[in-house]
């Protein structure tokens, strides 16, 4: 059985810290559709991915399984000096360093068994073999996040990072501790997967193909007022996890709190389709990566948002 977990819903007017912006639940952000009573109904579940662009999934991991993998990221942690000291490892508080890891190459923490029981399990490869139609690989490389205090994405297109290959590829990101909204949640922008303007300029674009800026913005409040999206997010539950192709804008706010937001990104696709091979293993046992160009110069975000007539 999955495991479910029904916070209390977030009430209109609550207040949502992201950055130096101040926004409020029912007006500029809203809380993310959850689709967890669709698990099982693949066609339902096609149609809300075609609608909204992304799944939200409750308990979509089973909560002994995400927390043994949590504990296992906070002991990495704790040997790299990272937990305050005489704290308990479980709690995860940050030390006075504030330092934030993030083990996409360190295989002995991000592909030990832990970790991969979550993310490669039985049950979540089986998942994607129903919603593809059919046997599926995912990336080598997992990007396992722990963020400090201030620790945070910006916004972008998974396209732009991972978008060689098939189309038909999504990120899952799974959550792996509490994260409410003052730890740092990831924020969707509602609406951007159907955003053509920015599909045919930004989301076209290869960072390492042709050394652009990544990142679209930085400014969570320009996606509400120049683009017109809303936000959406959660008090995301351990286990819990939202799933989106290569067009859905997102970002995670900076974590406000004194313990690590602990979360991974993995991706899925048909084995049948072309990969992105930078993500990979290669003989050597490495994968190439993003920014693998050496001493190039990327051309700026604001540069390109004139070219596309999106300033």
């Amino acid at each position: 059985m999955m495991t479910t977990n029904q916070p209390k819903s977030i009430p209109t007017d609550t207040p949502f810290d992201f950055g130096e912006h101040r926004f409020y639940f029912g007006k500029e952000i809203v809380e993310l559709s959850d689709s967890t009573s669709l698990r099982n109904d693949f066609k339902a579940l096609h149609r809300k991915m075609n609608e909204d662009g992304y799944l939200f999934i409750r308990g979509f991991h089973p909560r002994q399984d995400v927390e043994a993998a949590a504990h296992w990221t906070l002991k990495s942690i704790a040997e790299r000096g990272g937990i305050k000291q005489d704290s308990p490892i479980k709690d995860g508080i940050i030390n006075e360093a504030n330092r934030t890891f993030s083990f996409f190459r360190q295989t002995e923490v991000a592909h030990a068994k832990p970790i991969l029981d979550v993310v490669d399990s039985q049950r979540t490869m089986q998942f994607y073999e129903e919603f593809l139609g059919g046997p599926v690989i995912t990336f080598d490389k997992r990007w396992l996040r722990c963020m400090a205090k201030g620790g945070h994405n910006h916004f972008h297109y998974d396209s732009v990072y991972v978008g060689r290959g098939t189309q038909n590829r999504y990120t899952m990101w799974s959550a792996l501790t509490d994260i409410d909204l003052e730890n740092g949640p990831l924020v969707i922008c509602l609406g951007s997967h159907q955003h053509n303007h920015l599909k045919s300029t930004y989301g076209a674009t290869d960072m390492d193909r042709d050394l652009t800026d990544a990142v679209f913005s930085t400014d969570p409040r320009e996606m509400v007022e120049k683009f017109g999206f809303t936000l959406a997010t959660a008090h995301f539950q351990p286990g819990d996890v939202i799933i989106f192709g290569l067009y859905m804008m997102h970002s995670s706010a900076p974590n406000r709190s004194d313990r690590y937001r602990i979360s991974i990104d993995t991706r899925y696709q048909l084995a049948s389709d072309e990969k992105d091979d930078r993500f990979f293993f290669r003989e050597d046992g490495t994968w190439l990566g993003n920014f693998y160009n050496k001493d190039v110069t990327y051309k700026p975000m604001s540069k390109l948002r004139q070219e596309w007539g999106l300033e």
